[in-house]
C-alpha cells in the first residue's frame, strides 16, 4: 500500500447505530475511509457506548440491543476486512455502503483529499465521530469549540481557499456583526455556531426568533446573504431541534446540528466559488 503525501481523492462514510429502525434514528458510532488510488480501506468505530447511551438511552429497544452492540460492531469490522481487497471503485464502495440497512448503516459516501490515510481517518472520525470536545464544555464555551471543530473540518477538507474567516458584516438594524465563516455559491453565505442547549423552552424559542430577525437583516443586504447556523443540542432534545429547525427554515436561515456538520461542508465542498 502506498501511503505517499500527493493526495488524492478518498470517500467515507459514517457508520451509525439505529436501534430502531421504525424510528429511523441513529447515532454516529464510527467511520470508513476508501481511498482507491492508495488501496487503502479501513473502519475506525468508538471504544465505548458512552455516547449512544447518552443520545439514544431512552429510546425504545435501545437497552436491549446495547449489549450486543460491541458484537455488531465486531462483525462489522470483519467484514470491512473481508471485503477489503474486493472493493476498488467508488461504485463497489456504494454497493457495499448500500447493502447495509439493518442496526448498523452506512451513510451515502462524501468525497474527501486524501495525502495519508491512516491519519486522515482518525482526523475524521475525531471531527465527526467523537463528540469528546464538547461533552461537558460549558454552554458559554460550546460555540468556541464548534468554530474550532468546524475549521479543522474544512481544512481537513482542503477548503480553505473557499471559505472566508472572521467576516465583518454591517447589518440594518443589528449592527455591526462578526461571522467566523464565509462562503459563495452564486449568493453571498455566512455561518455562525449557536447553542439551544437552554432548559426552558421559552428560552430556545426566543434564540431562534433573534437568528430569524437576523437573517432577515441578512437579506436586506445590496447582495442578498444567507445566514446558516451551526446548533447544539442537549441529548434528548429531537424535539427541539425539529422546532427551531421549522422556525428557521420557514424564514430561510437553514440549521445544521453539531452532529450534520459534515452536510454543510458537503454544501461548500459541492457548490462554493471564489
Amino acid at each position: 500500500m502506498n501511503n505517499g503525501s500527493t493526495a488524492t481523492k478518498g470517500y467515507y462514510s459514517i457508520l451509525q447505530y439505529v436501534p430502531d429502525p421504525e424510528r429511523a434514528e441513529g447515532v454516529n458510532i464510527g467511520l470508513m475511509l476508501f481511498c482507491p488510488e492508495k488501496g487503502f480501506l479501513k473502519i475506525h468505530t468508538t471504544a465505548s457506548h458512552d455516547r449512544v447511551r447518552r443520545l439514544l438511552g431512552r429510546q425504545r429497544g435501545s437497552a436491549a440491543n446495547l449489549s450486543r452492540l460491541d458484537a455488531f460492531k465486531t462483525a462489522f469490522e470483519e467484514r470491512v476486512a473481508l471485503e477489503a481487497g474486493r472493493i476498488q471503485t467508488l461504485e463497489d464502495f456504494r454497493a457495499f455502503v448500500n447493502t447495509r440497512a439493518n442496526q448498523l448503516r452506512l451513510t451515502d459516501p462524501r468525497p474527501v483529499k486524501v495525502a495519508d490515510p491512516e491519519p486522515e481517518l482518525l482526523n475524521l472520525f475525531r471531527l465527526l465521530v467523537d463528540d469528546a470536545a464538547l461533552t461537558h464544555v460549558p454552554m458559554h464555551h460550546a460555540t468556541t469549540v464548534i468554530k474550532r471543530q468546524f475549521g479543522q473540518l474544512l481544512t481537513a477538507h482542503k477548503l480553505d481557499g473557499v471559505v472566508q474567516r472572521d467576516v465583518p458584516v454591517e447589518l440594518p438594524l443589528l449592527g455591526r456583526q462578526q461571522y467566523p465563516f464565509a462562503f459563495s455559491n452564486g449568493q453571498p453565505n455566512v455561518i455562525e455556531p449557536e447553542t439551544f442547549e437552554l432548559s426552558r423552552q421559552r428560552e430556545i424559542t426566543e434564540r431562534a426568533c433573534r437568528l430569524v430577525i437576523e437573517g432577515q437583516d441578512l437579506s436586506k443586504q445590496a447582495q442578498p446573504t444567507k445566514l446558516n447556523i451551526i446548533g447544539s443540542f442537549k441529548p434528548g432534545q429531537d424535539e427541539q431541534v425539529r422546532q427551531v429547525r421549522r422556525l428557521l427554515e420557514s424564514n430561510n436561515v437553514a440549521l445544521y446540528t453539531v452532529e450534520e456538520m459534515g452536510k454543510l461542508v458537503d454544501v461548500i465542498a459541492r457548490t462554493a466559488h471564489l
